[in-house]
């Protein structure tokens, strides 16, 4: 009986996913979800397949990149795997991620399981699989109304992880971060930067990381990356960054990112210093599967960007970038991405208050918005869009724009053909998570119709040379 439920659970799944993909949508989520109704053990059997090893990635930024890098790391190897790609990372798109790979009977192998995970959904994933390692890319403020204070995601975490024999691989730089060895007696690994010519000396961004984990006195930072990630100390208690095992150092932006690991020259298109750490995140855990050098540097500079984070897409001779922004430090990241990019540019900014959004928009007061108006940001245009394009379009408005240069479109298609209009040399559309998939689908299809027109246009032209 355990068999046949089992077979029927994905067959049916598999059948959702094609007629959801048929109608356009990601197909993603709801399989999995009809799954675990059919067989609720479908997620722990299939995972049983994995021969080699499971990695667990999760965080509050970041998470959805550094997994895809490994994946195209492990691809680059030869490697067998499962991966959630499209970044659904509760627990039924774990569970569609495995069924889309499996075979009808749920018996085909696999060397590696890669699942980005919600931070949230820690606690249930683990109680089903079994992983080596859980890789931890940082925590920020995210969703307050969704998730509680960050304290309490934390603690989640920790408490899903102690009293286990997983490995933790972890941000050295976050404050918040490092104490998981102290308070779960974990091996841990750790990844971060040395100095760098892009560090400030000053706290001018909103930091929750501010007061020690172990003692509650206000750290003291010799230097800050970005956010609360940097040079950190207690003078109470005494705690600071712990030793590196994989170390970024020599990094340059221009705005590619070039850096070593341990001394493995690193080469990515990818833009922005939060990209830097997630490629250090994704070096370390391909070098803990003891993947070769060559193999690493090959897949991080073949990377393209994915699924709306800092994806491109060309519209006829109109280059455009999805960004997706669901904090005040991934906006400023992004914002610092965008003002290290020379050409000028035309900013579109879809804001959602959806459940999977966060009700509360009030987070893009705490983002450095003002910084764009400098003269050196190049932004000719704002387009705001979305659910909340007014309170997105005031904000902009208070950080010192011309009125004149900004414009509401509620409507996401109508929006993005308002920013298209406008002159710019690059254009960067900037969203947030249920504005992604729907933005992305109407900058796919202006491409592939621009390439239409542009093919067309070849063949005419070989008509017409023909004579025919």
């Amino acid at each position: 009986m355990s068999r046949i439920r089992i077979i029927i659970a994905i067959a049916v799944a598999k059948l959702l996913i094609c007629l959801s993909r048929l109608l356009g949508n990601q197909g993603t989520d709801f399989p999995g979800r009809i799954a675990r109704i059919i067989d609720p053990h479908i997620l722990e059997k299939l995972a049983a397949n994995v021969k080699e090893e499971i990695y667990i990635i999760t965080g509050t930024n970041g998470k959805t990149t550094t997994t895809n890098m490994i994946a195209r790391i492990l691809e680059e190897k030869g490697y067998s795997f499962v991966h959630n790609q499209a970044g659904a990372n509760m627990i039924t798109g774990i569970t569609t991620a495995f069924i889309k790979e499996a075979d009808i009977l749920g018996k085909k192998a696999f060397a590696y399981a890669l699942l980005e995970t919600d931070e949230a959904y820690v606690p249930l994933l683990l109680k089903e699989i079994t992983p080596r390692v859980v890789l931890i890319t940082n925590f920020f403020r995210d969703q307050l109304d969704r998730f509680g204070e960050l304290d309490k995601t934390i603690s989640l975490i920790k408490d899903a992880v102690r009293d286990t024999e997983v490995e933790l691989v972890l941000n050295a730089d976050d404050p918040l971060v490092v104490h998981f060895h102290n308070d779960t007696g974990l091996h841990c690994w750790y990844y971060g930067f040395e100095d760098t010519d892009y560090d400030v000396f000053e706290g001018e961004e909103s930091r929750e990381g501010r007061f020690c984990v172990f003692c509650g006195a206000e750290l003291q930072y010799e230097r800050f990356h970005y956010a609360q990630l940097g040079k950190f100390q207690c003078l109470n208690c005494g705690s600071h960054n712990p030793r590196r095992n994989f170390t970024g150092h020599d990094l340059h932006m221009s705005p590619e990112i070039r850096f070593a690991v341990n001394n493995l020259d690193i080469y990515s298109p990818y833009l922005g210093f939060y990209n830097a750490y997630n490629i250090l995140a994704a070096v370390s855990v391909a070098k803990l599967v003891g993947i070769q050098d060559d193999i690493i540097q090959r897949a991080i500079a073949s990377y393209k960007p994915q699924a709306g984070r800092m994806e491109q897409f060309q519209i006829g001779d109109q280059k455009a970038i999805q960004i997706l922004v669901k904090n005040p430090t991934g906006l400023n990241q992004a914002l610092a991405a965008l003002i290290n990019d020379p050409p000028s540019k035309a900013l579109f900014f879809a804001l959602n208050d959806n459940t999977a959004d966060g009700r509360d928009v009030s987070w893009i007061w705490d983002a450095q918005v003002e910084t764009l108006t400098s003269p050196n940001a190049g932004v000719s245009s704002i387009t705001c869009s979305g659910l909340r394009s007014g309170d997105a379009a005031l904000r902009f408005k208070y950080a010192g724009f011309d009125e004149e240069l900004i414009r509401v479109e509620d409507e996401l298609e109508a929006g993005i053909t308002a920013c298209l209009s406008t002159e710019a040399e690059i254009y960067y559309f900037l969203c947030t998570y249920t504005a992604l998939f729907p933005i992305r689908k109407i900058l796919s299809r202006l491409a592939r119709k621009a390439r239409g027109k542009t093919m067309g246009n070849i063949f005419n032209e070989k008509l017409t040379a023909r004579g025919e």
